[in-house]
Order: C-alpha cells, then sequence, then structure tokens
C-alpha cells in the first residue's frame, strides 16, 4: 500500500498507532525536562508538531487547554505547558523549540540532534542545573 497525497510525517518504520504513542511521549518529556536528544528525523517532527501545540496553547481558552490536554494525554503536562512554559516565552507566535545537531549514535551511526526550549521556566533551570551539578559530584567519586 502507497503513502497517502499530501502526507507530511514521517514514517519511522512504525504503525500508526506506535508513531503517535512516540510522538507523545517525546512531546511530554520534551515539556517537562526541556530538552530532548532524538534522530534528526525525529526532532524535526517534534519540533513541527511542538509549534503547533504550543501555537494552540496560546489561546488560552478552556478549549485550547483541552485540546492540548488531550493530545498530550496528559492535563498535568497541558497545564504545565500553558501555565509555566507559554508565559516564558514571550509572545512567540512560532519558533518555540531550537534543533542542535550533536553527534552520532555509536550503535548504528544515525546522527543524533537536541531539541531544546527557546526559553526555560526559572523552575525548570533550577532543575537542569542540579542535574549537572549531580553529574559532576558523581564523577569525582
Amino acid at each position: 500500500m502507497g503513502r497517502r497525497h499530501q502526507s507530511k510525517l514521517p514514517k519511522l518504520n512504525r504503525d500508526s498507532n506506535s508513531r503517535k504513542s512516540l510522538f507523545r511521549v517525546q512531546l511530554k518529556s520534551l515539556i517537562e525536562f526541556g530538552k530532548l536528544t532524538t534522530t534528526i528525523t525525529k526532532a524535526k517532527v517534534i519540533k513541527r508538531l511542538f509549534d503547533k501545540l504550543a501555537a494552540k496553547a496560546t489561546e488560552g481558552t478552556l478549549s485550547s487547554r483541552r485540546n492540548v490536554a488531550s493530545t498530550l494525554g496528559s492535563p498535568k503536562t497541558a497545564n504545565r505547558l500553558i501555565d509555566a512554559i507559554i508565559p516564558v516565552m514571550g509572545g512567540r507566535k512560532s519558533g518555540f523549540t531550537t534543533m542542535q545537531k550533536v553527534s552520532v549514535r555509536k550503535g548504528d551511526a544515525t546522527s543524533l540532534a537536541t531539541l531544546s526550549l527557546m526559553a526555560m521556566p526559572p523552575v525548570m533551570e533550577k532543575v537542569a542545573a542540579k542535574k549537572v551539578e549531580t553529574k559532576k559530584v558523581a564523577k569525582k567519586s
């Protein structure tokens, strides 16, 4: 069976349910941690999906909040996006994320990229700094 006309998303060697689940999990982790390391193809898709989701979240209405929660599958994550992340972005209409090529994965030589939010809320910055400190302490030991 061929692909549908005007299909925008790559298949990633998965059926539609697995693909939707993968995108949902990666969107949740991007919202939760503010940063995500994955393959370049997946990062491009997640970047596009997050921009659409964030544009929907900027409306701030109850219906947009419910739409975001249904897309993410978690009202808690949707509330975090709408209440903590979107206000920090400063009225952006697009360009909520940035993607940087990082390295090549050893096992299969796939190029990796880091997808991160353009502006992180203060709470997320403290969590990121704390993780870096614990990694430094662990390496010294």
